[in-house]
């Protein structure tokens, strides 16, 4: 499947080949910036996980990055989710609902990963087995599998 990938503007910090970051969408500070259009792509989605797959050679100040800012292509991030056993195949396109609610659970995260975003279409990449940790709500047959955003 082929990746979609966006030129942005990430601080330097960032601007590594497989580093990631959660789209915050722009800052005050961003108003009147010459380069914000580029930083803040229309193709940019605020809540989602991006991973910088290669990095320019442009530097740019930046009054919200220490040390500037760079320039990097990015696709969406693969992330780790449970999801139920019925949805757990390979290619398979998913419209992504969190299993459970429960914010104390040992297991939240795995349900409600920074830069996955309900009710959207994602496509499951790779099955990592079985989910070990006992939902609190008592759903069972749940797996962990790593899934990316489809456009």
């Amino acid at each position: 499947m082929e990746e979609e990938r966006i030129i942005t503007i990430v601080g330097s910090v960032l601007a590594k080949e497989g580093a990631e970051f959660v789209y915050a969408g722009p800052s005050a500070a961003c108003e009147g910036c010459k380069v914000a259009r580029v930083c803040h792509n229309a193709k940019l989605r605020i809540g989602r996980r991006y991973t910088v797959v290669s990095t320019r050679k442009t530097h740019h100040e930046c009054p919200l990055h220490e040390g500037g800012a760079e320039a990097v292509e990015v696709s969406d991030a693969e992330v780790t989710v449970v999801i139920p056993t019925s949805q757990a195949t390979r290619r398979t396109r998913i419209v992504y609902t969190p299993v459970c609610d429960e914010k104390f659970c040992k297991g939240y995260a795995f349900c409600h990963p920074d830069g996955v975003m309900e009710k959207e279409k994602y496509v499951v990449l790779e099955v990592l087995g079985s989910y070990s940790e006992t939902c609190p709500k008592g759903i069972k047959n749940l797996k962990l599998a790593k899934l990316r955003h489809v456009p």
